[in-house]
């Protein structure tokens, strides 16, 4: 949670209402609203914020100075080291890193990772009920794994499938190699859909106009393996601009983008003389999300007297990235080409009121109250000490 809202924050230098932010990481990155002011004073130790002012036992204001990703985590872990985590703590977050780079049989948990006897049942209750440990019953017996695995791991997912897997599967996957961002619609990819529910595929998902929520599958290749692991928030972010360009050619109502369009889209954001898209009576609704991730802004309209908004790019190295890995998965099913930079986080976008990340996807970790997407627009402004237009 700490690191979530790190990235979020991050390049924000001063949080003027953190109350606003707290309900801003409740409905966008899932971190408990009880856990918020503990998450602010981690980040404290850590040295990523100063000047906490706190009121009643709640913050209210603060500064931030958060570095690149790969500091980020590093010291993270050391600040939460430093403050004595349990030992059923520990040995939860040995399994999971474990778990993330091959699943491991059930009765070999414990001597695989030196775990104490008598805490392996609540490393694995607490693991499954966080989503982070999960179990899966074959014929030889209870297999122990991560959704990490597969997010971390694409390109060996493939290979299981192809010396384990049934046909479906692998004619599956095949589908989304050939279109990354697939659509995931009730019946259809069977198998795939249950490898989303299980976190072995990602697959960011979009709240759709009616209400429902519709997931977009993507296996992402890519040559620098920090996008999956340290640096994973940039592609996540990546993977949100696709689901939501994938939902916008089915769903974007009086906005639907062709093919073509979807690259246009990210084209007209890239282009340094340009950096904004056209006003649109859906950009408010269908862009929330992405403005929310920090990848643009909401200028106002260009004609005198318009009451729409103008989706303008917030140009920065981090940004751009994701913008071009994108780009990269929906014309060439691949990441080409990307820099070693660092990302702010977080994900976007559209088709309609709402976003899921990948986790969030494999299974929500609470419920919570959605405010409606005026006042949503008001808290993230009020949070980022911006006026709401």
């Amino acid at each position: 949670m700490a690191a979530t809202v790190a990235g979020l924050i991050r390049g924000r230098d001063v949080i003027e209402d953190a109350q606003a932010l707290s309900q801003i990481a409740a409905y966008q990155l899932d971190v408990d609203p009880l856990a918020f002011s503990e998450v602010v004073a981690l980040l404290e130790d850590a040295g990523y914020v100063q000047g906490v002012q706190r009121s009643g036992g709640k913050v209210t204001t603060f500064t931030e100075t958060v570095p690149y990703y790969d500091d980020l985590y590093g010291t993270l872990g050391d600040a939460w080291r430093d403050r004595a985590p349990t030992e059923l703590e520990q040995q939860l977050l040995v399994v999971v890193h474990g778990l993330s780079e091959a699943p491991v049989p059930l009765e070999e948990v414990e001597a695989r990772f030196g775990l104490d006897r008598s805490a392996v049942g609540d490393i694995i209750e607490v693991g499954d009920s966080s989503g982070l440990v999960r179990t899966l019953r074959t014929i030889d017996g209870d297999i122990a794994y991560s959704p990490f695995f597969g997010f971390e791991n694409p390109e060996l997912l493939v290979s299981l499938a192809g010396t384990h897997g049934s046909d479906q599967l692998i004619s599956e996957l095949s589908a989304v190699r050939s279109k990354q961002g697939l659509e995931l619609t009730p019946g259809n990819y069977p198998v795939l859909t249950e490898a989303v529910a299980g976190g072995l595929v990602m697959a960011p998902a979009v709240t759709l106009p009616d209400g429902s929520s519709r997931a977009f599958a993507a296996l992402p290749y890519v040559s620098d393996h920090n996008l999956l692991v340290n640096r994973k928030p940039v592609l996540e972010k990546a993977l949100a601009v696709l689901a939501c360009l994938r939902g916008a050619e089915s769903y974007g109502e009086y906005n639907t983008l062709s093919s073509t369009g979807l690259v246009n889209v990210i084209d007209k954001l890239l282009d340094p003389n340009r950096g904004f898209l056209k006003p649109n009576s859906a950009h408010r609704r269908q862009y929330a999300l992405m403005r929310n991730a920090g990848l643009i802004r909401f200028a106002p309209d260009t004609l005198p007297g318009g009451n729409w908004v103008t989706p303008t790019f917030i140009d920065t190295a981090d940004n751009r990235e994701a913008l071009r890995i994108a780009r990269d998965l929906i014309t060439r099913g691949e990441s080409v080409a990307h820099r070693v930079d660092d990302s702010i986080a977080r994900q976007a976008l559209d088709a309609g009121t709402g976003y899921r990340a990948p986790m969030q996807t494999t299974q929500r970790l609470r419920k919570s109250a959605q405010p409606s997407p005026t006042h949503f627009e008001r808290l993230f402004e009020k949070a980022m000490g911006r006026s709401a237009l």
